[in-house]
């Protein structure tokens, strides 16, 4: 028995086929059936092992939504060996941005006004990108030093379609193999797919910074930024500006000028609060968030 293919996905079927094969899993294809959207020098499996920076690379291709898988697998040191983990992990924040021209654009329509009515300054170069948007360095008229996160353009079409996509193959995994059984993919892809719609609208996001940071308030060392709520739409989010580092970006020699026990304590002591009093918490803590 092999899956239905739909043919407005067979290019989408054909791509994932093609990685499940070179990252030894062609067993799946075959079960599948997703081997026939292949050409036959796809279905042979690669003599050598595909390197682990490899796959970051191809998840980067494949579009947002495998740029979200990939930044998820980044952080399960339970499933993936260090090679891979250690290359997914540039998923978090370091992919390739789009077009300023389209950032004027997307900024400009959601506000209602020309960028240069709403910001003195714009930097025209993102300081991170990631698998849904990016962030550039802006300062507001009067002053006020701010980060200004823009969705990627056509992103929420680009998902939904994947997302229908994944769900056929899931749930023909779920139905036909060992793996889909212990694994149970739909259930997994469900719960993808509802976080990330949750991610696609920032005022969201701009209401949970507010809530976050009144609840965190008595914690001397964790800032919160506070949102730019004139200045935020579903697709745009402009808040406070906050300089810092990535941890694992940090020298080891920078490391021994602060306490970082101490820091570590507050931390844990405010995961706690966030857990067990708050019911609230940031529950998606990888280095580039």
């Amino acid at each position: 028995m092999a899956i239905s293919l739909k043919p407005q996905h067979l290019n989408r079927y054909r791509q994932i086929a093609w990685l499940f094969v070179k990252y030894g899993r062609s067993d799946l294809v075959k079960e599948t059936g997703l081997e026939e959207t292949l050409e036959a020098e796809q279905r042979v499996t690669p003599k050598e092992a595909a390197k682990a920076s490899e796959l970051a690379d191809d998840l980067e291709k494949l579009g947002p939504t495998f740029v979200k898988l990939g930044q998820l697998l980044s952080t399960r040191v339970e499933l993936m060996p260090k090679a891979y983990l250690e290359a997914l992990a540039r998923l978090q924040d370091k992919v390739e941005p789009f077009p300023f021209d389209e950032v004027e654009k997307i900024v400009s329509s959601e506000l209602g006004v020309r960028m240069s009515k709403a910001f003195s300054d714009f930097d025209v170069t993102p300081m991170a990108a990631a698998s849904l948007g990016q962030v550039h360095r802006a300062r507001l008229r009067d002053g006020r030093q701010v980060a200004v996160k823009v969705q990627r353009p056509g992103i929420r079409e680009a998902l939904l379609e994947d997302l229908d996509a994944l769900d056929e193959i899931a749930e023909f995994l779920d139905k036909h193999t060992a793996a889909g059984k212990r694994y149970e993919f739909c259930q997994m892809l469900d719960q993808f797919r509802k976080s990330l719609l949750r991610e696609l609208d920032y005022r969201l996001e701009a209401s949970n910074l507010t809530t976050i940071g009144a609840n965190l308030r008595a914690f001397e060392h964790i800032v919160v930024p506070a949102p730019i709520l004139d200045y935020s739409t579903s697709r745009v989010l402009t808040m406070q500006y906050v300089h810092g580092k990535k941890i694992t970006d940090l020298h080891p020699l920078a490391r021994m000028e602060f306490d970082g026990a101490a820091l570590a304590d507050e931390l844990f002591r405010a995961y706690l609060q966030q857990i067990l009093v708050d019911g609230f918490f940031h529950a998606d803590p990888h280095p580039g968030n």
